[in-house]
C-alpha cells in the first residue's frame, strides 16, 4: 500500500490523530474547529483507524525484512 519504514513515524502519527480526535470530542458544541481537527486526525491516518493501523504492520514487517536482508549479506567469518 503506502510504506512508511520508520515505525516511529508511524506511532507519533497514531498518537497525533488520537489527540486530534479527543479534542475534536471536547470541541463539539464549536461545529467547525471540530471538524478541522477531525480532518486532521484523517489526515494524520491517512484515512480511517485501520488503514494507519495497517501502515504500522507493514511499517513493522519492512523493517524486518530489512534486518534480516542484511543479516544475510555479512560474510561470515570462519576461525580455522
Amino acid at each position: 500500500m503506502y510504506c512508511n519504514t520508520s515505525v516511529t513515524t508511524q506511532v507519533a502519527r497514531g498518537v497525533l490523530a488520537v489527540a486530534c480526535i479527543a479534542g475534536a470530542i471536547m470541541l463539539v458544541p464549536r461545529f467547525w474547529p471540530a471538524i478541522g481537527l477531525f480532518a486532521v486526525a484523517v489526515y494524520l491516518m491517512r484515512g480511517c483507524p485501520a488503514c494507519w493501523l495497517m501502515g504500522l504492520i507493514e511499517a513493522i514487517e519492512s523493517r524486518a525484512d530489512q534486518k534480516r536482508t542484511r543479516r544475510e549479506e555479512e560474510p561470515y567469518h570462519v576461525v580455522r
